[in-house]
């Protein structure tokens, strides 16, 4: 029998990946991002490829859950990779056979620190053939001494932080020149790790634990903050990723990995409590509308489980906080005890404990069930989302940043950034993702709070001006071949007349006399010469004294056989 599910969370790691080196220096980025590739360096031994089938029960409510249309981006179909969307990749394990652990100081005065430990019900790897990927650990807390309100705040605060936010510093240094040339970084994370960060991170049966002593060292990171966390490279294995942008200009062609959020993962938790539910669903003495405001509007603990802290709230001015939990909380079901919170780092609910909900006048132990996987497909499908406007308005600083090149014209760069992009517009950004009425306010909410259709807006913009400028240059080439054109027929078109002039033969032209020809030859080759250099003169004051000059070697080569014969 399985001990009772206390709180369920995921952490999901959404990043921009893309292969880097000499050979992929003058690539376009569908070149760099070629799905196939990348997923036949996992060790096949380790991560396999499901194909998403609808025999199970939660399969299919979470199929059905959404449009059609928007299926290809969250489920693995099974078709070839190079015509996927998305690849889903499970690590094999056993649910609930390794635990996600780490260590957290829960008491930074007396340095008391506690170890959490999670079981581990699934690692997933989806990447998308956009350039993005994101990794997800699906973890179960199901052990009694880590189930208080304060256990769950520690859990989604510490276990999701994957590098130094920031790094404090001594107080004795503030305010002196000194603070400077501080440079103890060692100590800094001492202090850090009893407040923001994590003591260390690990998982059973693999073979590093992540305890930050990278950033100990100044030089280990002097290129680039973010350093791959232990637990992360165990689960790449052999895979040569890297998170040096300097390493493009290496021989070795590797794949480079950016956080595309910051320094933690994205968190999705739920978290039974009873107490806890009637207490927050309970009615204030303040009313708004006509009905009595409820507790939850001005809870602390509440607060904090939306905006993963730990310790304290972040906000200590009460009309703010009020108005920012009234924001960022979906209350549709506030009588019932049930509440969603919302924000760009998280996903959060709170309900009564399971084994209340599995009651048969209660009937609603679903709700945990669509946290696993309805709204955890929605909130990855708004990561990705917001993922993809970030790695496209990081290609458009590229590109615009770039000199043309021969190999790959600034034109086939942008046209090919354009296909990508109506790729994404199409296929991954949808404005409404479900029939469900619940599902259409949830989305909404995270599209606001992740401000996703802004950012859409923004990069359509950055991109259409791109690709302005690309059709611009497009027609200055054109016009300078035009140029180039009129110029040799502007060189021609005057011997041309004059040579067909004296083809007529007629009057004193019909026999032209030997000490003419060369004058005439003169004539044909000098007029063009003065025409073109009437056409580019700069000083155009003078230019017509350059017209003037060609005018005097026309009229000598048409007139002078009459002037010799007279």
């Amino acid at each position: 029998m399985e001990k009772p599910l206390l709180s369920y969370h995921i952490f999901l790691f959404p990043f921009q990946w893309e292969f880097i080196g000499k050979m992929m220096k003058n690539k376009t980025i569908e070149q760099r991002t070629k799905l196939e590739e990348f997923v036949s360096l996992f060790d096949s031994d380790k991560w396999v490829r499901k194909e998403y089938t609808l025999d199970k029960v939660l399969n299919y409510n979470e199929f059905n859950f959404y449009y059609p249309m928007v299926r290809d981006v969250l489920f693995d179909t099974g078709s070839e990779i190079d015509r996927a969307i998305i690849t889903n990749l499970f690590y094999k394990i056993e649910p609930d056979e390794y635990l996600y652990e780490f260590k957290v100081c829960v008491e930074p005065k007396n340095g008391i620190v506690k170890t959490y430990r999670l079981h581990i019900e699934s690692i997933i790897m989806h990447l998308y053939s956009t350039g993005v990927g994101v990794l997800s650990f699906h973890l179960n807390n199901r052990f009694a001494d880590q189930g208080d309100q304060q256990d769950i705040l520690n859990i989604n605060q510490a276990g999701r932080r994957i590098y130094p936010p920031f790094f404090p510093m001594n107080f004795n240094f503030i305010g002196d020149q000194a603070q400077y040339e501080y440079d103890d970084f060692a100590a800094s994370l001492i202090t850090l790790k009893k407040s923001e960060l994590g003591d260390s991170i690990n998982l059973t049966n693999f073979p590093g634990i992540e305890e930050f002593r990278n950033y100990e060292h100044k030089e280990y990171f002097k290129n680039e903050p973010f350093q791959i966390p232990q637990h992360f490279k165990d689960l790449f294995g052999k895979v040569p990723i890297t998170v040096d942008w300097e390493e493009r200009k290496g021989h070795e062609t590797k794949i480079y990995i950016n956080p595309l959020i910051d320094d933690r993962m994205f968190v999705v938790s739920w978290y039974g409590n009873t107490d806890l539910c009637k207490e927050l669903a309970s009615e204030t003495k303040e009313k708004r509308d006509g009905f009595q405001v409820l507790n939850y509007e001005t809870n602390d603990w509440w607060y904090k489980y939306i905006f993963n802290d730990q310790r304290f709230a972040t906000c200590q001015d009460k009309s703010m906080k009020s108005k920012l939990i009234q924001k960022h909380t979906y209350s549709r079901w506030a009588d019932y005890g049930t509440f969603y919170g919302i924000n760009r780092y998280s996903f959060v609910c709170l309900t009564d404990t399971l084994d209340n909900l599995k009651k048969p006048y209660v009937n609603a132990a679903f709700l945990v069930n669509h946290l696993q996987t309805i709204y955890y497909k929605m909130a990855e499908l708004c990561l990705v989302q917001r993922a993809c406007v970030l790695r496209f308005s990081q290609e458009v600083a590229g590109i615009s940043a770039m000199k043309d090149n021969k190999k790959i014209p600034f034109t086939k760069r942008v046209s090919n950034l354009y296909k990508q992009y109506i790729k994404f517009v199409n296929r991954i950004y949808f404005r409404e993702v479900t029939a469900q009425e619940q599902g259409i306010e949830l989305y909404d909410m995270m599209q606001e709070h992740m401000r996703i259709e802004q950012n859409v807006k923004d990069l359509d913009n950055e991109i259409s001006e791109l690709n302005q400028y690309a059709t611009l240059l497009e027609d200055q080439k054109r016009n300078n071949s035009l140029a180039i054109l009129t110029l040799i027929g502007s060189i021609f078109i005057i011997p041309t007349f004059i040579v067909g002039f004296y083809g007529m033969n007629i009057g004193p032209y019909s026999e032209i006399p030997e000490n003419a020809i060369l004058p005439i030859i003169a004539g044909m080759v000098i007029t063009p010469f003065f025409v073109v250099w009437f056409i580019y003169a700069k000083e155009k004051k003078y230019a017509f004294i350059l017209l003037f000059m060609a005018l005097i070697c026309f009229l000598t080569a048409i007139l002078l056989p009459y002037l010799l014969k007279t």
